[in-house]
């Protein structure tokens, strides 16, 4: 029987209210939405650019990626151009920036070779354990000399020691790849000691996090607890994952599926990541122990060069970010970039004679002590905690000289160690086991 026609207007009428009701209540609404959505994209449109710019004019004046990345964050930044907002915790690309950062160090723990840090012996182990002692006592001791840090003087202290016990294992490794010396006793020993700072130093930043948080608090106790979380679990996930990671990483390979072994590496670094955070400590470390234990599946070369192209994406946005949330004109200051002068000279310092640990071993330890002092990636994870985790406690001032200290040990070091292996080191043939989109 058909609808009568009365009731056909009655629909309709109905239909053109609601709709007439909801563009005046809700057009406002999508339209806001709609430009946000297209501001983010262009957001991220514009770090890429720069990155990449930054990133390519770095590769022709032979300095890293990593530097370009940073620098070019600064330029375009909110203080800078002005051409990206304070990001937010949560929004997008502060999100992608942690994606990225994880990436990161799920790439670094992925390079480390567990037997062969077994194998390196004593001397790599004396190089990092004095590689840590000494830049962090110089770090705590500069702060309390120059009376930085305010009333968080202690805080700040413990921060910039921290910061400085970085190691770019990347930026070294790249620079003696290049000349072929990578399989020399230098090298190794360098590469070994540089991964237990890398180690230590994710230890000590995940102690002095969880110390200080957003309220600067401390406490003997709680020191404690820290530190055995963080080594409990390190241990922990190294233990079963060694036993698990074979297992899981041959699944991926079995499904058929197109892009699932690539989707699985990213998911193993991702929920590793939550893992740690989930018990208290900084994601990092749980991507970390993931690279390590992706590591342990046989599969390196497939798992980098699967997530290569992933981490040219996202680890440079990282970078950008971290140089857009530092304010220029604090970095410009004089007094900063003297005090930035002076952390870095002590930083290298600190490196430098880290390479005691290889006296009598037929080294020269000169070209061990300068390949220690890089900060590169590394000390910007520092940074990059100290702007989300302690920003209460830690000011853009100490953020400004720990940039400069990155800055100036990641430039300095490989052109000093560039023509120290040019004289005296013997080309051997190149080993790519350490390239990596953060210096290339």
């Amino acid at each position: 029987m058909p609808v009568p026609y009365f009731l056909k207007q009655c629909f309709w009428f109905h239909i053109l209210n609601l709709l007439n009701s909801f563009s005046f209540k809700h057009t406002n609404f999508i339209i806001n939405v709609v430009d946000l959505i297209i501001e983010k994209f262009l957001e991220i449109v514009i770090i890429l650019i720069a990155a990449k710019t930054g990133a390519e004019l770095m590769r022709r004046i032979n300095q890293p990626a990593v530097i370009g990345e940073l620098i070019a964050g600064i330029v375009i930044g909110y203080y800078g151009l002005g051409l990206l907002p304070h990001a937010e915790p949560g929004d997008v690309i502060s999100t992608l920036a942690e994606i990225g950062i994880i990436l990161l160090l799920f790439e670094v723990g992925l390079e480390t070779d567990l037997k062969e840090f077994v194998e390196l012996g004593s001397t790599s182990l004396f190089v990092a354990l004095i590689g840590v002692v000494a830049p962090f006592a110089l770090g705590y001791g500069s702060v309390y000399a120059l009376n930085l840090g305010g009333e968080f003087q202690f805080e700040v202290a413990l921060f910039v020691g921290a910061a400085m016990t970085a190691t770019s294992v990347g930026i070294t490794a790249r620079v003696f790849g290049d000349l072929g010396a990578l399989k020399t006793k230098e090298a190794k020993t360098i590469i070994g000691a540089a991964v237990v700072d890398d180690i230590l130093g994710l230890l000590i930043l995940t102690v002095v996090a969880g110390l200080l948080g957003n309220d600067g608090d401390f406490s003997i106790q709680d020191l404690g607890i820290i530190t055995f979380k963080a080594v409990g679990f390190l241990l922990l996930t190294v233990f079963l994952g060694r036993k698990l990671s074979p297992t899981i990483f041959n699944f991926f390979v079995k499904i058929p599926s197109p892009g699932t072994f690539v989707t699985g590496c990213f998911i193993f670094a991702m929920g590793l990541g939550a893992a740690a955070h989930s018990v208290g400590l900084h994601p990092i470390v749980g991507a970390f122990a993931g690279g390590v234990l992706a590591g342990e599946a046989n599969m390196t070369t497939r798992i980098r060069d699967e997530m290569k192209n992933i981490n040219f994406l996202l680890v440079p946005v990282f970078f950008v970010y971290i140089g857009s949330e530092v304010n220029i004109t604090i970095l410009a200051s004089l007094d900063v970039f003297l005090m930035g002068l002076l952390i870095s000279f002590l930083a290298f310092i600190g490196k430098y004679v880290s390479a005691i640990g290889a006296i009598g071993k037929g080294m020269n330890t000169s070209v061990i002590g300068i390949g220690m002092a890089p900060r590169g990636e590394v000390g910007l994870i520092f940074v990059a905690v100290a702007t989300s985790t302690l920003s209460s406690v830690i000011n853009e001032e100490i953020i400004a000289i720990i940039i400069w200290m990155v800055i100036n040990t990641t430039i300095i070091a490989p052109i000093l160690l560039n023509r120290i292996l040019k004289k005296s080191a013997k080309k051997q043939q190149d080993d790519d086991r350490f390239e990596s989109p953060v210096v290339e």
